[in-house]
């Protein structure tokens, strides 16, 4: 029975989601496995089929004087592998792609791109964040040149960064750094403002000067609220790594994508699709993990 707001236990929780899991690798196995007719040929029917006898049918000529007879269609699967390719084909995609094309360095340097921009887009947005966020004058001047960038789409402005930066790594760290950095400045400057109120007035009380507001107050209570905007944030770079990575991109998974595109394997597209989520879960399991050991008291209160 559902409840609003009910939690489930942990173990209750792990197993609604292997069985999800397994679910869907099940759905996608009986979609892809060959269990419809196959088709008749070109130009043939099945009633053109059914109205030949078989003392009437002659075997053509080839196959009369020993020829090897035409291979017969098999079975089909419901949804063609041009459009998804069967679980099997996938994982062997992913073999070929680790074997002749160096999957593991490009999802390396992939992780290595992201993660170098996170860092920066980090440095710059909790020190000016937490500045915006605790002197709202200073906020009121800086939010209008920065609040607009939230909605701009940043893959509009990819060749203004080549113009910038050309079209080595700094690029796209670059690219990767603006687009995540507009987004998490915002929650951190939510994350200070969200501090009670009342831990101020405590602070002040017992004498506590601004700077020890800012550091020993507003910055400890606001951390939960900005590792958690990391946390999201760091999932949103992988989003944007594929764009950064279609020009000049000796290795990566971007680069990887597009040459699977460009040779139309698309069973190796799901393979890359499949290996970033991957990534994406383990980097996030890896930040709730941290954030639980980090702030155990936040999950105490």
């Amino acid at each position: 029975m559902l409840k609003i707001r009910a939690e489930l236990s942990p173990p209750r929780r792990l197993l609604v989601s292997t069985v999800a899991v397994i679910a869907f690798f099940l759905l996608w196995f009986s979609l892809t496995w060959p269990v419809l007719p196959a088709l008749p040929p070109v130009g043939a029917t099945v009633a053109d089929a059914t109205q030949v006898d078989d003392a009437d049918y002659q075997p053509p000529e080839s196959i009369a004087d020993g020829a090897a007879e035409p291979e017969v269609p098999g079975p089909r699967p419901i949804i063609p592998a041009y459009i998804l390719p069967a679980p099997q084909a996938v994982l062997a995609a992913v073999v070929v792609l680790h074997t002749d094309h160096a999957l593991v360095r490009s999802a390396a340097r992939s992780l290595y791109r992201i993660t170098l921009a996170f860092v920066l887009a980090a440095l710059v947005a909790i020190p000016l964040g937490l500045w915006m966020g605790t002197y709202p004058p200073v906020k009121n001047v800086i939010e209008p040149l920065t609040g607009p960038l939230r909605y701009l789409p940043i893959s509009a402005v990819y060749p203004l960064f080549i113009l910038w930066f050309g079209i080595e790594d700094k690029m796209k760290v670059a690219f990767l750094f603006t687009g995540i950095v507009v987004y998490l400045l915002p929650l951190v400057i939510e994350a200070v403002m969200n501090v009670d109120q009342i831990y101020l007035d405590t602070a002040y009380t017992l004498g506590a000067k601004p700077h020890h507001i800012v550091f020993r107050v507003l910055l400890p209570g606001a951390w939960p609220g900005i590792f958690e905007a990391g946390r999201v944030l760091y999932g949103v770079g992988w989003t944007y790594v594929i764009l950064a990575e279609i020009i000049n991109a000796q290795y990566g998974l971007g680069y990887l994508l597009t040459q699977a595109q460009r040779r139309n394997h698309i069973d190796w597209i799901y393979a890359l699709v499949l290996v970033v989520l991957l990534l994406g879960v383990t980097t996030n399991f890896i930040f709730v993990f941290a954030g639980r050991r980090l702030f155990a008291w936040k999950e105490a209160d």
